[in-house]
């Protein structure tokens, strides 16, 4: 009798834990180009920033941290750009909204040399 009224407690406590663990993820509802930095440019860097960081529930991002980097500036510049990005938060199987870590690349592409020498007449 003990055994199965344990078995009970323990299979209420895993249902209960896995009802909260069903969660939507946050979406993106803005976001920010990164900005090259012309140490990078002149080194014709190109790839990818990865960083992992916490969506809040008033969909901010917080706790950036950057999982892999190419250096040259592009690291910061991921993590500024990402800083400013915001989001609708997760939320949970009640639709509350809840905290949740999420991994983002963010691409560092050079773009074709004559659009950028336009682009630095434009700014003249």
């Amino acid at each position: 009798m003990r055994l199965v009224a344990l078995f009970l407690v323990i299979a209420a406590g895993a249902l209960q834990a896995q009802e909260i663990s069903h969660t939507t993820p946050p979406k993106v509802v803005h976001t920010v180009r990164p900005q090259y930095t012309q140490e990078a440019i002149d080194a014709k860097l190109e790839g990818d920033v990865v960083v992992s960081l916490i969506v809040g529930v008033d969909g901010l991002p917080s706790d950036l941290k950057v999982l892999r980097g190419l250096g040259m500036g592009l690291d910061e510049a991921a993590v500024e750009c990402l800083r400013q990005w915001r989001f609708s938060p997760a939320t949970n199987y009640f639709a509350e909204p809840v905290e949740q870590k999420v991994t983002i690349e963010v691409n560092f592409r050079l773009s074709d040399p004559s659009e950028r020498s336009q682009t630095s007449r434009d700014k003249k």
